[in-house]
């Protein structure tokens, strides 16, 4: 049959663009382990940038994470976005017991063009004194050398922007196994793409920008509304044609966030990130991640129609093994527990089928649910 070919040409040519995408990951990383080892020569004065709503419960790991790195060269922001559990109060309590912590508070709506958490970056980012900016979400704990680290790349004058790994903390279940995989798989995408030379996407809870970049690209206000700001910032960085955007997927500066508490929660995170991804003023970012996704649709329908066509399992199986490889490699490089290889191919199925229709979800509804608020695509 002609649909027959025409699949299977396509599952062979996606296959193809994995071993591509995989050699751009082995060529980021090379890069990377080089830039790591620059000397340190600059003494760079840090601002970490955290933006919190209704964070209470999480915010005394990220504090206990936070004390490890701080130094007198380094400024905490706490932005803290119209919450109404205890996050304020935790924040003021930090603050009392530090001199460089900074504590925001914002009771006005979103700015027109940016969504919540966008808007409280904008904010913040003026109260920030560092060279560097530095930025993680307040469901995350730090390593005790993120700071350190991270800033080793800044050494290179010509390195604007600088991204690196997060993982879901260690979990038990399917769920949180998934998670995990999730997120690592999603960080060696973006790995890949600073390898082949078009930086598209990131993980916002672990970025680092250096702050003449920032004010070359016209500041949060300037780079556009999206879903997801962190990938339309890198973008914005990478378009000035002024600044490199680095990428670290080494171990000492992986993040842990807080995995969702419920199955549909991690769904709708999965929508916004591919609609932030799909409909972002980026199209390099849009073409990468459209292109992606479509492969595991096209997966997840064909296991539906292996009962009345079995030749589809070749269909599915295509996007199974290419997340097979990409896991494969992330492992490779974060050096993640043992038991997480496990997890890499029962979660390889679990995910061609879980992408695939969040994506074709991301693409059709006209609005995405974030922290309780509809925002418009």
């Amino acid at each position: 049959m002609m649909i027959d070919a025409v699949l299977l040409i396509y599952s062979i040519f996606m296959i193809i663009v994995h071993l591509v995408i995989i050699c751009g990951i082995v060529r980021a990383c090379a890069i990377s382990r080089k830039q790591r080892l620059a000397e340190k020569k600059e003494q760079f004065k840090v601002s970490i940038i955290i933006p919190a709503k209704d964070e209470a419960d999480n915010l005394p790991a990220l504090f206990s994470s936070l004390e490890k790195v701080m130094t007198p060269d380094v400024q905490v922001i706490l932005a803290d976005d119209r919450s109404v559990d205890r996050t304020q109060s935790l924040m003021d309590e930090f603050s009392s017991r530090h001199d460089n912590v900074k504590v925001i508070k914002n009771t006005e709506p979103p700015k027109p063009g940016m969504n919540p958490k966008h808007s409280m970056l904008s904010i913040a980012s003026r109260y920030a004194d560092g060279d560097i900016l530095m930025f993680t979400d307040a469901d995350c704990t730090v390593p005790e050398n993120w700071v350190g680290e991270v800033c080793r790349y800044f050494q290179d004058p010509k390195i604007g922007l600088v991204f690196s790994a997060v993982v879901t903390a260690p979990g038990t279940s399917l769920r949180e196994k998934y998670q995990t995989q999730d997120h690592l798989m999603r960080f060696f995408y973006t790995v890949g793409a600073v390898g082949l030379g078009s930086p598209a996407g990131g993980y916002g809870n672990n970025l680092a920008i250096r702050r003449t970049a920032l004010e070359e690209v016209g500041g949060f206000e300037a780079i556009g509304f999206s879903l997801t700001e962190d990938a339309q910032l890198i973008a914005a960085v990478r378009r000035t044609g002024q600044w490199q955007v680095a990428v670290c997927p080494f171990k000492p500066v992986l993040v842990y966030a807080q995995p969702q508490k419920r199955l549909l929660d991690a769904a709708k995170q999965e929508v916004r990130w591919s609609a932030g991804a799909i409909f972002g003023t980026d199209f390099t970012t849009a073409l990468m991640y459209s292109f992606m996704l479509l492969f595991t649709l096209v997966g997840a329908v064909s296991c539906l129609a292996i009962p009345f066509h079995p030749q589809a399992v070749l269909y599915y199986l295509a996007p199974v093994l290419a997340m097979i490889m990409m896991s494969l490699a992330g492992n490779w490089y974060l050096k993640m527990d043992r038991s997480f290889i496990l997890w890499i191919v029962p979660c390889a199925f679990i995910g061609t089928l879980f992408y695939g229709f969040t994506f074709l979800t991301a693409f059709f509804i006209p609005s995405v649910s974030w922290k309780g608020v509809k925002i418009k695509k």
